[in-house]
């Protein structure tokens, strides 16, 4: 009986894929073999991660959920087999936003040869941004420091640290906001960068900017702030500052008659907070890179999910800062998911260059990394409390601006 040939093109890639796999085996690296990974961090069951943020300090409300979120989308990666067939774990350092302290953090992750990489949001980053940069560790997080502009290994899906965008203003103004004050803590150098940051975002909407003032909690009282607020006769107030200490001020500039016609808040998105605070909160609005809570859909039905079966000691997981880290945790996920069954960091480094569309599972509207990297995020959504204090409401839906170059 006459054997037939294989066809040429079977045989090409027959010849192909002996070539690939010989190649990977000859680099340490080979797919079929994850136990011969040697990346930091990476064993032939698990990869641990980093995770900083500032767990106590003047700033830590601002941060409250991060390792929720964290432990939720972690948790569900690891429930459906892991990420090519190794479990996630992290090991966490608390920086209390500090530069100094986040140096220290980024330094024992890095030394102890025991991390791959690092979630991370804080105002802290920029003190162990270098040292991370130089373990070429991959990290996620939210941008809100200039540091992530300039270190490649660094990702986001939000990026306020950049160039300023007039969108906050147009918000503002469409409000009928005229005359504003920005309130932020006088204890960070990073909310302070984030308010001139609004301050610039007003003046190009045409919105003036009448007063800048920090607040110290402790040295400071909330009447005492609000007279000072009171004082520039603003109709429109932003606050850069921790929700607890902001709500304590809005209360008291309410009780002394003067209620301004737009409050905007970088944060206080958190249903536990609104059911606690809900009548000095009226009329709050605040920004989101996200999908909110209100709009439902399958994305936040799986986050909602993953929050009750992985982090249930938050009893509210409809917050800011668990839905943030949430997503930084997924995009590093992505990560090692294009980097193979033998990742490096480097190699993840170069998948998530290369994304062209993520959108976090439907949570964020598509970004693209490859040709978006680092630019400054223009879009946004707005929720805002209703005049009862009781309810999340759609306070603006995407609402688009531009960017302000120097």
């Amino acid at each position: 009986m006459r054997t037939r040939r294989p066809a040429l093109p079977v045989m090409l890639t027959v010849v192909a894929i002996t070539l690939l796999g010989a190649a990977a085996c000859s680099s340490g690296e080979s797919s079929a073999d994850t136990g011969s990974c040697t990346a930091p961090g990476v064993d032939p069951s698990r990869i641990n991660l980093g995770v900083i943020f500032p767990d106590t300090g003047a700033e830590s409300s601002f941060f409250a959920g991060v390792r929720a979120g964290i432990d939720a989308r972690l948790g569900a990666a690891n429930a459906a087999g892991g990420v090519h067939g190794r479990k996630i774990t992290y090991e966490w350092r608390d920086d209390q936003s500090d530069r100094r302290r986040n140096s220290i953090a980024a330094d024992s992750l890095v030394g102890g040869r025991n991390v791959f990489g690092v979630i991370e949001t804080t105002f802290g980053s920029p003190g162990g941004a270098d040292a991370l940069s130089r373990a070429n560790m991959p990290v996620t997080g939210v941008a809100i420091e200039p540091d992530w502009l300039t270190h490649r290994n660094m990702f986001s899906f939000a990026y306020t640290a950049s160039d300023p965008v007039d969108t906050h203003g147009r918000f503002v103004r469409s409000r009928g906001g005229t005359r504003a004050v920005i309130v932020h803590t006088d204890l960070s150098a990073g909310a302070s960068f984030t308010a001139g940051q609004y301050a610039r975002s007003l003046r190009a909407a045409g919105v003036q900017v009448v007063d800048d003032l920090s607040y110290t909690a402790g040295a400071d009282t909330p009447e005492s702030f609000a007279a000072r607020v009171a004082a520039s006769d603003p109709d429109a107030i932003v606050s850069v500052m921790n929700q607890a200490d902001f709500i304590q001020i809005l209360r008291a500039l309410r009780a002394a008659g003067h209620d301004p016609k737009v409050i905007l808040a970088i944060s206080g998105y958190d249903q536990q907070l609104l059911r606690k605070s809900g009548p000095a909160m009226a009329g709050v609005s605040v920004p989101l890179f996200y999908r909110p809570f209100e709009a439902g859909g399958p994305a936040i039905g799986r986050y909602l999910d993953a929050m009750r079966h992985f982090a249930p000691q938050v009893l509210e997981p409809r917050q800011d800062t668990a839905m943030l880290s949430y997503i930084s945790a997924d995009m590093f996920v992505r990560g090692l998911e294009l980097a193979g069954p033998c990742p490096s960091g480097q190699r993840v480094i170069d998948a998530l260059h290369a994304v062209t569309r993520y959108d976090a599972d439907g949570l964020i509207a598509p970004i693209n990394i490859r040709d978006g990297y680092a630019k400054p995020t223009t879009c946004y959504d707005y929720v805002q409390v209703n005049s009862a204090g009781t309810a999340f409401g759609p306070g603006e839906t995407r609402l688009c601006g531009a960017a302000l170059t120097p």
